[in-house]
C-alpha cells in the first residue's frame, strides 16, 4: 500500500499531456523546443509501470495469475556497490513483442516493436545526437551506422507514440467504466479457487474495487464453459482445428488481421470426439448460428465456430473496440540557432 503522490502514472499522464500540448502547438521554432519533444517522447517510452498492465492482460490468454512485477525477470541486479537495474524501453517493448507473437497475436506483436524508436531513445538518453538544420542526426558513436531522420518524421514517430499512449489509456478508462453499474463475475484472483467478485466503478468518486465474500470455492456453468474453451486455447488467444482426411477446406489469411492461431489436426475419430465435446459442454461461439457445420473450425475466447471464407473471418474478429486517429502536424519550422 501507498498513500497519494506515490504512483509514476500520474508522470506518465503529465508527460503525455505536455508533449501533445507542445505537439498540437503547430510549428517549432527552436531547437530548444525540439529537445525538450524528443525528450518527452523518450520519457513517454519509459513509462513502464503503466505498460505492465499490458503484460499482465496478455497474461490472461496463459491463465497466468496476476503479477506485481511482471517485469522482474528483466531486472539485473549488482552486488558492487549493490544496484537494482530496471528494464529500459527497449528491453520492455522486446519483451512485450515477444510475449504477444507467443500468444499469436502478431499484429500486436508488430505495433509493440515499432510504437518507440529504439535508435532515438538510445540517441537521446546518452546525447548521441545532433539536432540539424536538415533534420535529427543519429551519431552512434559506439559503433553502427549513423542515420538522420527528417523531422517530418520525427513529428510522425512522436505522433505514433502519442497515439498509442492515448489508446492505450482509452482503452483503460473503457474497461473501468464499464463496472458502472457493478457486475458480479465468477473467477481465479491471481492464484486463488474460482469465487464471485463483486467489481464496480463510482463514477462520481473515480474510486474502483474488487471484493469478495464468499466463504470458499464457487463456480458457475458460464465459468466451466470458459475454463474448457481456455484449455483447448493451450495459451493462445486463437486455435484451428483439422481432421486429417478433410482436404476441402478454405484457406485463410489469419495474418492479415493480425493473428496467427495454433493449428491442430486431428485423426478422424479425435475430430469427432472434439465435436461431441462441443455440443456436450456447449462450447459453441454464441454469436454464431451453432447449426452451422461447414467450413474451417475456429476457436476464439468466446468459443467455437465455423469459418467459410475471408468475410467469416472479418466478422468472427469484428471491429475495433477504439478507433482512434491521430494526425501529426506537418511543415515544422526550426532553426539551426
Amino acid at each position: 500500500m501507498q498513500d497519494a503522490g506515490w504512483s509514476t502514472t500520474i508522470t506518465a499522464e503529465q508527460v503525455f499531456e505536455e508533449l501533445n500540448e507542445r505537439v498540437a502547438a503547430g510549428p517549432v521554432e527552436s531547437l530548444a523546443d525540439m529537445r525538450i519533444i524528443l525528450l518527452l517522447y523518450s520519457q513517454l517510452s519509459e513509462a513502464g509501470g503503466l505498460y505492465e498492465s499490458l503484460k499482465n492482460m496478455m497474461g490472461i490468454v496463459e491463465a497466468t495469475p496476476y503479477n506485481l512485477w511482471p517485469f522482474r525477470d528483466l531486472v539485473r541486479v549488482r552486488q558492487n556497490p549493490n544496484r537494482v537495474i530496471g528494464p529500459n524501453a527497449n528491453a520492455t517493448f522486446r519483451d512485450l513483442a515477444t510475449h504477444a507473437r507467443k500468444i499469436g497475436m502478431t499484429g500486436l506483436s508488430s505495433a509493440f516493436e515499432n510504437v518507440f524508436r529504439e535508435d532515438v531513445r538510445n540517441g537521446m538518453y546518452h546525447s548521441d545526437y545532433i539536432l540539424w538544420n536538415d533534420g535529427l542526426r543519429l551519431r552512434r558513436r559506439n559503433g553502427g551506422n549513423v542515420n538522420r531522420i527528417e523531422y517530418t518524421e520525427v513529428f510522425d514517430l512522436v505522433g505514433i507514440g502519442l497515439a498509442f499512449f492515448h489508446a492505450l489509456q482509452e482503452l483503460r478508462r473503457s474497461a473501468v467504466q464499464s463496472f458502472n453499474p457493478p457486475r458480479e463475475i465468477i473467477g481465479r484472483f491471481s492464484g486463488n479457487p474460482p469465487m464471485p467478485h463483486t467489481v464496480r466503478y463510482d463514477s462520481e468518486t473515480g474510486a474502483f474495487s474488487i471484493s469478495c465474500s464468499s466463504p470458499g470455492p464457487v463456480t458457475s456453468p458460464e465459468y466451466l464453459v470458459q475454463e474448457a474453451i481456455n484449455k483447448y486455447l493451450g495459451g493462445r488467444v486463437m486455435a484451428v482445428f483439422r481432421e486429417e482426411v478433410c482436404r476441402d477446406l478454405p484457406n485463410l489469411d489469419f495474418s492479415e488481421r493480425g493473428f496467427e492461431p495454433s493449428e491442430i489436426d486431428l485423426p478422424q475419430d479425435q475430430f469427432v470426439e472434439l465435436l461431441n465435446d462441443i455440443d456436450a459442454r456447449n462450447l459453441w461461439d454464441e454469436r454464431e448460428d451453432a447449426s452451422r457445420s461447414e467450413g474451417l473450425l475456429t476457436l476464439s475466447p468466446w468459443g467455437f465456430r465455423y469459418l467459410e471464407d475471408a468475410d467469416d473471418l472479418v466478422c468472427f474478429i469484428g471491429d475495433p473496440e477504439l478507433a482512434l486517429i491521430f494526425e501529426p502536424p506537418r511543415g515544422p519550422k526550426h532553426d539551426n540557432s
